[in-house]
C-alpha cells in the first residue's frame, strides 16, 4: 500500500500549478536554447524540402487535371458513341443521318476545352469513315488525312477484332499527306478508342490533342514529363527530353518521390491506372553543425539564470492564485459564492453564468456536430427516450417591427408562449432561441395526435399576429437517442426549407417528393438581358408577369423564389455595369437587395419588388441612352482605341482643350469613376477575355492591355477580380469543365 500511496502522492503533486509553471518555463527555456541550432539545420534543409513540396504539389495537380479531363471525355464520348444515330450505323447505315453526325462531331471538335482534334467513326463492312469534315474510305483517312507511322491502316483494321471496349493508346505524330511532296504535320495525337462489345462492325476513335493538353495541365517550371499507361506503355512524353526510368523501375521503387543518378523523380498514379512523372535536377545539399565551446558555455549560463528567474516568478504567481482556487472550491454548486472580497464575488458570478451558458452551448454544439468537452457531452447523453424537434422559423414584417429591439422582444414573447404550452404537456421539454430567427423545442414525446392538436392551437395564436410576421413550424420524425440530435436538427432545417410564401403559419411534417425550381430558361435570360440593355420596360414586365403566372400553378418554395430574386438582382447589376450607369444610381436601385428579398412574405410582394427594380433599371438605362456627353464619349473611345498603349490624362485634356483637373472631375461626375480607374477596369475586363484563350500567355495578355510590368498587371488584376491571373485561368477552366459536363 505504501508504494501505491507514494505514487498517488507524486501524481497529485505533478498536477500542481506550481510544478507545471516550473515545467512550462523550463520547456520554454530549452526550446529557445535549441532554437538556434535547429534554425541553422532547418534553413539548409528548407531549400531541398521546398523543391520537393513544390513538385509534389505540381504532379498531384497535373495528375488530377489529366484524370478529370480523361474521365470527362470518356463519359461524353461514351454517350455520343452509344447514341441512337451512331449505333444505327451498325446495321443500317443511312447516308441521310451522316450530316447530323458530322455536325455533332464538329461541335465536340470546336470546343477548345475538350482538346478534341477529331472524332472518327470507322465502319468495317462498308469500309466507311466518318469524321469532322466529311465521310471517306479508310485508306484515304489513315493513309492521307491522318497518316501515322505508329498507327497505319492495318493497325486500325485489326482493332475490330481486339477484345476491349475502351482503350487509351500512346500518343504519336500525325501527318496530312494530301501534298505528297511536302506532308504537313498535324501534331501529336492521343487516340482514345470506343467499341461495342456486342457488335464489331463499328468503333470510334477520339483523337485528343496531346500537346495542348500538356500545355494546359502541366504547371511545373521544369518541362520534363511523362505519362505511362496501366500496362507500362508510354502514353505521352514532353518533347526533346532524355529517356526516363522505365515503368518497371518506377513501380519497383514504389515511392512517390525519390532521387536517382543525380535527379529527382516525382510520381503519382491516377484512378485510371496511368502513372504521371516529373523529373527535375537534384541539388546536393550538405551541411555541418559545429558548436563553439564559448557558445555552449554561454547558453548553459543563460539557461541556468533563466531557470532561477522562472522559479521566482512561478512562486510569485502560484501563491495568490492557490488561495483563489481554494476559495472557488468552497463555493456552492448552484448558488454564487459570496465573499467580502469584491474580486471573488465577480469571479463567482462569472462562474455561475459560464456554467449556465456552457450548458446551452453544449446543447447547440451537439446539434450542429461541433466537438465539445466530454463533461458537457455527458450531461446530454440519453438513450431509448423518444423525442421530436419543433423548429420555429420566424420571419418578421419590416413595416410592423422596424428596429432590432422590437424584433428581439417579439421573439422573446414567442419563445415564452411556446414554452408555456409545451411544458404542461411534456414537463422535461426544452425551448430556446437557436438562431436570430429560429426557436427550437426539444420535446421528449412521440409525434402523437395530442402534440399535433397543440401545434394547431399554437398556429391559431400565431395567425392572429400574422401582421407582425409569419412563423413556420417544422415537426421532425421521432428519434430515440442523443446520438441522433444532429440528425434531427438537420431534418428540421430541411423541413423549414419547404416553407411557402403565404400569410399564415405553416406546419410542415414531411418533405415534398419533388421540389420545383424557379428560374429563367436560357432563351428567357437572353431576352431579359437584351431588353434591359435597351430599357424596354413593357417587354421586361411582360416577361416577369408570365413567369410569375406560370409559378402560380406550381407549389414553389420560398427558398426557390428567394434564389430567383437574388439571381435577378445579380443580372440587373451585371447588365447595367457595361452601360456605365452612375454608381450611386445603381446602388440606389439595388439598395439593401438581400434584406428586401427576405422581407417579402407573399409571392405578390416579391413580384412587386422585382417589378420595381426592373422598372427603375429600365428607366435609368433610357435616361442614360438619351444623355449626350461628347467629352465622355471621346474619352471612352480614345481609351478603347489605345488600350495597349500608355494613356496620359494630360494628352486627353490637351486634345479636348481643357485642363486635366477639370477633365477628371467632369468624367467622374458623368460616369461615377475617375479616368484612371476606368482605364484600369477596361484593361482588366479585356484581359479576362484574353486569358480565356490558353494560346495567349499571361505576359502577352498583360502587354496587349497596356501593362509592360507583369508585377503591376498581377497587382491590378487581383485588385479588380480578387484573384491573380493564374488563379482566374484555373477557375475559368474548372467552371468550363463543370458547364461542359
Amino acid at each position: 500500500m505504501k508504494p501505491l500511496q507514494s505514487l498517488l502522492s507524486i501524481g497529485r503533486r505533478s498536477n500542481s500549478l506550481f510544478l507545471r509553471l516550473i515545467a512550462g518555463f523550463l520547456c520554454i527555456i530549452l526550446l529557445l536554447g535549441s532554437f538556434a541550432m535547429y534554425t541553422l539545420a532547418e534553413s539548409k534543409r528548407s531549400v531541398r524540402q521546398g523543391i520537393v513540396n513544390y513538385n509534389t504539389l505540381m504532379i498531384e495537380n497535373t495528375m488530377n487535371s489529366y484524370e478529370k479531363h480523361l474521365d470527362l471525355v470518356r463519359k461524353q464520348m461514351s454517350l455520343f458513341f452509344l447514341s441512337e444515330d451512331v449505333q444505327r450505323l451498325q446495321s443500317n447505315p443511312k447516308f441521310i443521318s451522316i450530316p447530323q453526325i458530322i455536325r455533332v462531331i464538329s461541335t465536340f471538335s470546336n470546343n477548345p476545352y475538350l482538346f478534341i482534334d477529331n472524332i472518327v467513326l470507322y465502319l468495317k463492312h462498308e469500309d466507311l469513315v466518318i469524321e469532322k469534315g466529311t465521310s471517306t474510305d479508310a485508306a484515304s483517312m489513315f493513309n492521307v488525312f491522318y497518316q501515322s507511322e505508329a498507327y497505319p491502316l492495318e493497325f486500325w483494321k485489326r482493332q475490330f477484332d481486339e477484345p476491349y471496349v475502351n482503350r487509351l493508346l500512346p500518343s504519336a505524330p500525325v501527318f496530312n499527306n494530301m501534298n505528297r511532296d511536302k506532308p504537313s504535320e498535324i501534331g501529336s495525337r492521343l487516340p482514345l478508342v470506343f467499341k461495342n462489345e456486342w457488335h464489331n462492325n463499328l468503333y470510334m476513335i477520339v483523337f485528343l490533342d496531346a500537346d495542348r493538353m500538356y500545355s494546359a495541365f502541366q504547371q511545373s517550371i521544369y518541362d520534363d514529363f511523362i505519362v505511362y499507361g496501366s500496362e507500362g506503355e508510354t502514353l505521352y512524353q514532353s518533347e526533346g527530353k532524355e529517356t526516363f526510368l522505365s515503368h518497371a523501375d518506377l513501380r519497383a521503387d514504389g515511392r512517390g518521390e525519390f532521387a536517382r543518378d543525380g535527379e529527382y523523380y516525382f510520381s503519382r498514379t491516377g484512378t485510371s491506372g496511368n502513372q504521371y512523372v516529373y523529373r527535375v535536377p537534384a541539388e546536393q545539399i550538405a551541411y555541418e553543425t559545429r558548436l563553439n565551446v564559448s557558445l555552449v558555455a554561454m547558453m548553459a549560463a543563460v539557461i541556468l539564470l533563466s531557470l532561477l528567474i522562472a522559479v521566482f516568478f512561478a512562486v510569485r504567481i502560484n501563491n495568490p492564485l492557490r488561495k483563489v482556487i481554494e476559495s472557488i472550491r468552497s463555493m456552492n454548486e448552484n448558488l454564487p459564492f459570496r465573499s467580502s472580497i469584491h474580486e471573488f464575488n465577480i469571479i463567482s458570478n462569472e462562474i455561475v453564468g459560464i456554467r449556465l451558458a456552457r450548458k446551452q452551448l453544449g446543447f447547440m454544439n451537439r446539434l450542429k456536430a461541433i466537438h465539445s468537452r466530454e463533461a458537457d457531452r455527458a450531461n446530454l447523453e440519453f438513450a431509448n427516450k423518444p423525442f421530436v424537434f419543433l423548429l420555429f422559423h420566424v420571419q418578421h414584417h419590416p413595416g410592423k417591427l422596424s428596429n432590432q429591439a422590437a424584433i428581439e422582444k417579439w421573439l422573446y414573447y414567442l419563445k415564452t408562449y411556446i414554452d408555456s404550452q409545451l411544458v404542461p404537456m411534456v414537463p422535461d421539454s426544452l425551448t430556446f432561441q437557436i438562431e436570430r430567427n429560429q426557436i427550437l423545442s426539444l420535446v421528449f414525446a412521440e409525434r402523437s395526435p395530442e402534440l399535433l392538436r397543440l401545434l394547431a392551437k399554437i398556429k391559431a395564436v400565431f395567425d392572429h399576429d400574422a401582421d407582425y410576421g409569419i412563423v413556420t413550424i417544422a415537426v421532425t420524425s421521432v428519434y430515440t437517442s442523443s446520438d441522433q440530435l444532429t440528425l434531427a436538427y438537420e431534418e428540421g432545417q430541411q423541413l423549414i426549407g419547404e416553407r411557402r410564401l403565404a400569410k399564415e403559419t405553416q406546419i410542415i411534417t414531411e418533405r415534398a417528393a419533388i421540389v420545383a425550381s424557379a428560374g429563367f430558361s436560357p432563351d428567357q435570360e437572353k431576352e431579359f438581358e437584351v431588353n434591359l440593355r435597351e430599357g424596354n420596360l413593357p417587354q421586361l414586365a411582360a416577361l416577369l408577369e408570365r413567369q410569375f403566372a406560370k409559378w402560380q400553378t406550381k407549389d414553389m418554395t420560398a427558398a426557390a423564389l428567394y434564389r430567383f430574386a437574388e439571381s435577378m438582382a445579380g443580372k440587373i447589376r451585371g447588365t447595367l455595369l457595361p452601360v456605365h450607369l452612375e454608381a450611386d444610381k445603381l446602388a440606389a436601385i439595388l439598395d439593401r437587395a438581400e434584406e428586401k428579398i427576405e422581407s417579402c412574405l407573399l409571392v405578390t410582394e416579391l413580384e412587386q419588388l422585382l417589378m420595381g427594380w426592373v422598372a427603375q433599371a429600365a428607366e435609368a438605362v433610357k435616361e442614360k441612352k438619351e444623355e449626350k456627353h461628347p467629352v465622355t464619349s471621346f474619352v471612352i473611345a480614345y481609351i478603347h482605341e489605345h488600350l495597349s498603349e500608355e494613356i496620359y490624362l494630360d494628352v486627353l485634356a490637351e486634345k479636348l482643350k481643357m485642363s486635366s483637373g477639370y477633365l477628371s472631375s467632369y468624367f467622374k461626375g458623368k460616369t461615377g469613376k475617375n479616368i484612371v480607374d476606368y482605364i484600369n477596369e477596361t484593361r482588366i475586363e479585356k484581359a479576362t477575355s484574353l486569358l480565356a484563350d490558353h494560346k495567349i500567355k499571361i505576359h502577352s495578355a498583360a502587354k496587349a492591355v497596356g501593362y509592360q510590368n507583369i508585377t503591376s498587371f498581377n497587382r491590378m488584376f487581383k485588385k479588380y477580380t480578387g484573384m491573380t491571373p493564374s488563379e482566374y485561368r484555373k477557375q475559368f477552366d474548372a467552371s468550363s469543365e463543370q458547364s461542359s459536363v
